[in-house]
């Protein structure tokens, strides 16, 4: 089972969670650096205190476990394009001090990885995985090129019906003609699968353009569930005619995809847009009103993280 707060990876934990556990006890000491050596004595695990001094560890197999986990906390700061909000010594990390919002969108999408969402999704009177729904239509429209006009928020953070949110979406794409609905029942789906829409249009507006669906995961448990989408499924469902070329399925996850469990086969069909994906294409856009709402749910977070 992967690695949540309040507990302690196991000693079979992957390499992400040990550096995701890291980076939480940095946030809860924001203002000295935690040391490899501290990490390990939380864990129980026997790491010599000069192990990455080129001095032989006790346990072979456990400094290696360290220095491949601070080779992965080195690469966050690239795979983040540099938004990565922590900073490096010769034994451990540290918080940086400066406030903005890239930093407050890394501790949202942490904390709301190892956080458990369906206890302490609501920070501050805000929803987070509302939230993520919000941010991943930005990352979408940013990675597609398109204005924020061009992205459409379908999940749970719209309001209105599902079949309102269909009619709405047909108009906005330009596809689907109309709403249809296949038994003449009133619709019991939520949302079916769906968060997040994006679309880049071509200067005639006619039908036959990159359509792209997405689904949006906080949390860890999110490897059965992404196969819920299938954006031809919804597509033949409740749209009186498909569109020319059928969407492209997106998911954005929270978490990093584990590179040594399946992080080819995690993404196989989908275009997957991980942790550090999402910071990448966070870095223009976004509305104030966002940014206010990412770090009020990052400062409420931070002080009941203190108290597990």
């Amino acid at each position: 089972m992967s690695y949540k707060i309040p507990a302690k990876p196991s000693k079979s934990a992957q390499i992400e969670e040990i550096a995701d556990f890291w980076e939480i006890q940095a946030i809860l000491s924001p203002t000295r650096v935690v040391s490899s050596l501290e990490i390990a004595k939380i864990l129980s695990l026997p790491l010599d205190e000069h192990s990455f001094d080129g001095i032989e560890s006790e346990d072979d197999e456990i400094e290696e476990t360290f220095e491949y986990v601070f080779q992965e906390l080195n690469e966050r700061k690239i795979f983040t394009a540099n938004n990565y909000p922590f900073i490096f010594t010769t034994s451990g990390i540290k918080l940086e001090s400066s406030s903005n919002y890239m930093k407050d969108t890394y501790l949202y999408l942490l904390l709301s990885t190892r956080f458990n969402m369906n206890k302490h999704k609501m920070q501050n009177g805000i929803d987070g995985t509302l939230l993520f729904e919000k941010i991943c239509a930005i990352v979408a429209s940013n990675y597609f090129d398109v204005s924020l006009n061009d992205s459409y928020v379908f999940g749970t953070a719209t309001s209105g019906g599902f079949e309102e949110k269909v009619k709405e979406l047909i108009k906005k794409i330009g596809e689907g003609v109309a709403y249809k609905n296949p038994n003449g029942n009133l619709p019991t789906a939520k949302d079916d699968g769906l968060d997040v829409v994006v679309w880049k249009n071509f200067a005639d507006n006619r039908p036959g353009k990159l359509i792209a669906f997405g689904q949006c995961k906080t949390g860890t448990s999110w490897k059965d569930s992404i196969h819920k989408l299938r954006p031809e499924h919804f597509c033949d469902s409740w749209f009186y005619q498909s569109p020319i070329l059928g969407p492209i399925p997106l998911v954005f996850l929270t978490d990093t995809l584990y590179r040594n469990f399946n992080f080819d086969t995690s993404q196989r069909g989908y275009l997957c847009f991980n942790r550090f994906r999402i910071m990448e294409h966070l870095q223009k856009n976004v509305p104030e009103n966002l940014k206010i709402e990412i770090k009020q749910w990052v400062q409420s977070a931070v002080v009941e993280l203190a108290k597990l």
